[in-house]
């Protein structure tokens, strides 16, 4: 689940105004100027609040500036493969899956010329690890006992409790222990603006809107071809679009409908990245209507997923019936959905008292079947699929008003009105996906946004234990397929869909280089993603 005080780059999906398509663009990248190196310069909806990946930056395993001990390697219709980065091979994993040995290698240096060993990773994860840091990623390394240094080249993770999936904890990116003061508070960091990695880039400028990269001379593997990365922050969906057209960059990120607007202008193409990012809304426990088990599951028949997709995501997403995308392969079960059955969601909403009056809608008791549903006021995307939502639910007899609310807003009044929210934070194993969302012992282990509806049931808590600390494959896979079954007949929230997300770039690009594709996408996204997720792997075409 996204924790909205994370301060990694986003990407804002937000306005479907439509823009003309008959600017001549100028040279990429330069403004109309030859550049001196090759660049790129991209327009982000967001710069980084912060550079600092104990702060968060760079924790997905694709940093190009902090790398991580993991990487990420794969395609878009499949769960990434989680490879050995600055770790020299794979983890050795004790029987209980709660002790993971990780060697390093050896032939990485930080940009500073010191040396990567195995105090920069204790340093960085037991910084992490400090309350008195507080770090908006804690809660990530929430599992961990201790980290240790066995030798140099050698790093011990010890658990509190079995955890199969921690690999995808070992994807955050590592500062150099010279650079790290104990104690002190992330935000007063001196990484936050002078990062030091040993990444493929290094920080060239950044300022309130612009942010130069550049490429790292001393890098391990050799300096990148793509020496020079601009990224300029443009919040505006319409003005990113206006100024792409204008020929100023090589690359944005917009929402569906406005990227689609490009598809006929022969000087751009649309890259579309399949993504483990879901929204859904969220069923508190505290209203009388929300809290019945029935009306759960009547409110997931009666909403047309499908119509979602293709009106308000102008078909660039696919619908999602749990928290499991098909690209989690054995651990997806297909039967596992919820079929559009406005008549069947009649029925249980009849059985379970909420009839309907004179006035076609629906109460019992004297209490009006109704709720409030918030979505943050910055997301238009949400706020689309909120009234969408809303006006499904009113034929079949239901209330709910729309309510632009801050995060800060919304969290006192989760147990009893519904949030609109999205998921998917670091989707690399499937336990990540759905521990906090279905587990009993959430939310009081973790935030409000973390199982907000406040379901409980002991065979589903079976079910993620089993998924959680078994090492055997198998069952693992057939663990996740019993929590799909269970939650498709006691729902506890109702999930919409699952996101595409979409990229605007110039052909000049993709004729001159060779890529690296996508992969599959978490909910925080940008162009530090899409089809520049890997640009210091980037090879110019001969």
């Amino acid at each position: 689940m996204r924790n909205p005080q994370r301060l990694t780059t986003l990407a804002f999906l937000a306005s479907i105004l439509l823009v003309g398509t008959g600017c001549a663009p100028a040279a990429p990248g330069s403004g109309g100027a030859e550049p001196a190196q090759p660049s790129l310069a991209l327009l982000t909806a967001a710069l980084p609040e912060t550079l600092n990946p104990l702060a968060g930056f760079d924790n997905n395993g694709t940093g190009k500036i902090n790398e991580s001990l993991y990487t990420l390697t794969g395609s878009s219709d499949r769960l990434p493969q989680i490879t050995p980065l600055l770790a020299a091979g794979e983890p050795t994993v004790s029987a209980d899956a709660r002790t993971w040995t990780v060697p390093l290698r050896q032939d990485a240096r930080f940009s500073d010329g010191t040396t990567f060993d195995a105090a920069d990773v204790v340093a960085s994860y037991e910084a992490i690890m400090d309350p008195a840091s507080a770090s908006p990623i804690f809660g990530t390394l929430s599992n961990v006992l201790d980290v240790k240094a066995l030798d140099p080249h050698t790093v011990e993770f010890t658990l509190r409790e079995s955890q199969v999936s921690f690999k995808t904890a070992m994807l955050i990116g590592v500062a150099p222990s010279e650079a790290i003061a104990p104690g002190q508070r992330v935000e007063e960091s001196s990484l936050n603006r002078e990062p030091v990695g040993t990444g493929p880039y290094v920080v060239d400028s950044i300022g309130p809107s612009r942010l130069v990269l550049v490429a790292n001379p001393e890098y391990r593997d050799g300096e990148a071809a793509l020496k020079r990365v601009i990224y300029e922050a443009a919040p505006d969906d319409n003005a990113r679009a206006q100024r792409m057209l204008a020929g100023e960059f090589d690359g944005t990120v917009l929402p569906p409908r406005l990227a689609a607007t490009f598809a006929a202008n022969p000087e751009f193409e649309q890259v579309t990245a399949t993504s483990a990012d879901w929204r859904g809304l969220s069923l508190p426990a505290g209203n009388p209507l929300t809290s019945d088990p029935k009306v759960r599951l009547a409110l997931n028949l009666a909403v047309d997923r499908q119509a979602l997709v293709d009106g308000v995501l102008a078909g660039a997403g696919r619908p999602a019936h749990t928290f499991v995308p098909a690209e989690y392969g054995d651990a997806f079960d297909p039967a596992a959905v919820f079929a559009h059955d406005p008549q069947r969601a009649t029925q249980l909403l009849d059985e379970a008292g909420w009839v309907l009056g004179d006035d076609s809608m629906r109460a019992k008791d004297g209490i009006p079947a109704a709720f409030t549903l918030m979505y943050n006021p910055g997301d238009v995307l949400r706020r689309d699929l909120s009234l969408a939502f809303s006006a499904q639910m009113k034929q079949l007899g239901i209330d709910v008003p729309v309510e632009a609310a801050t995060f800060e807003t919304a969290e006192p009044r989760a147990g009893t009105d519904a949030i609109m929210l999205g998921g998917g934070d670091t989707p690399y194993d499937v336990d990540t996906q759905l521990y906090k969302m279905l587990h009993s012992s959430y939310p009081a282990t973790g935030a409000y946004y973390d199982n907000p509806s406040r379901f409980a049931d002991p065979a589903m808590d079976r079910a993620l234990e089993t998924g959680r600390t078994t090492l055997d494959e198998a069952k693992r896979a057939a663990a996740y397929r019993e929590v799909a079954r269970l939650y498709v007949t006691e729902p506890s929230m109702v999930l919409l869909a699952f996101i595409d997300h979409t990229y605007i770039q110039r052909t000049s690009v993709s004729e001159a280089w060779a890529g690296t594709g996508t992969l599959l996408e978490p909910h925080d996204h940008g162009t530090a993603w899409g089809p520049w997720v890997k640009i210091g792997q980037w090879v110019p075409k001969q």
